[in-house]
């Protein structure tokens, strides 16, 4: 039932594809806006330490620790769980956009860092920068389905996990007096080496 469904989805979002120019516009939206969070990342960083501006580098370290959180728990759970993904499973294929490695399509790296990334966004100091970023990352995770690189469930159902990998960093962990003294650590060895 699930299976189906997921089937349905897929070739039914695979359809938007359909003109050369679609095509294209979906291939590009795939992986771009995944750039978004290295660029954001270093850029932010070297502002942050021009005007020496410790508390917003620990922020910073929060975003990195979010999506690293995700991309762990991603790596888990494809060890764990293996699926195909659809180009080698669908025998019609219709619009192939992206060949892609044959690696686990479940669940999705792209979606497991992006959704963590905005959410750690939207709960720093970030919330606008989250609300213009998640429409981008929204789009790269159903692009991501339309050419068909994941399945709708490898990106729709696990995004409430990102979110609490997010939720945990932002909320939770940063509280812990561990947590901040690892942080003040990775701060010092930066500044050593004037980062």
């Amino acid at each position: 039932m699930l299976l189906e469904l997921n089937e349905k989805w897929l070739i039914a979002l695979n359809s938007l594809s359909s003109t050369p120019e679609l095509g294209k516009m979906f291939w590009f939206f795939a992986d771009a806006p995944i750039l978004f969070l290295p660029i954001f990342l270093i850029g932010m960083w070297v502002y942050y330490v021009i005007k020496d501006k410790q508390t917003q580098k620990k922020q910073l370290l929060n975003l990195f620790f979010a999506t690293v959180l995700a991309l762990l728990i991603n790596i888990i759970i494809q060890q764990l769980v293996h699926f195909d993904r659809p180009e080698s499973v669908l025998e019609g294929v219709w619009n192939l956009l992206m060949s892609h490695i044959p690696d686990a399509s479940f669940p999705s790296d792209h979606t497991a860092v992006s959704i963590a990334f905005v959410t750690a966004l939207f709960f720093s100091w970030y919330k606008k920068i989250s609300l213009i970023f998640l429409p981008f990352a929204l789009i790269m995770n159903i692009s991501r389905i339309i050419s068909w690189v994941h399945w709708p469930f490898d990106v729709i159902i696990w995004t409430v996990v990102w979110i609490i990998s997010g939720i945990i960093i932002c909320k939770y962990l940063i509280k812990n007096k561990y947590f901040q003294k690892f942080q003040d650590i990775l701060l010092n060895i930066a500044k050593t080496f004037k980062l």
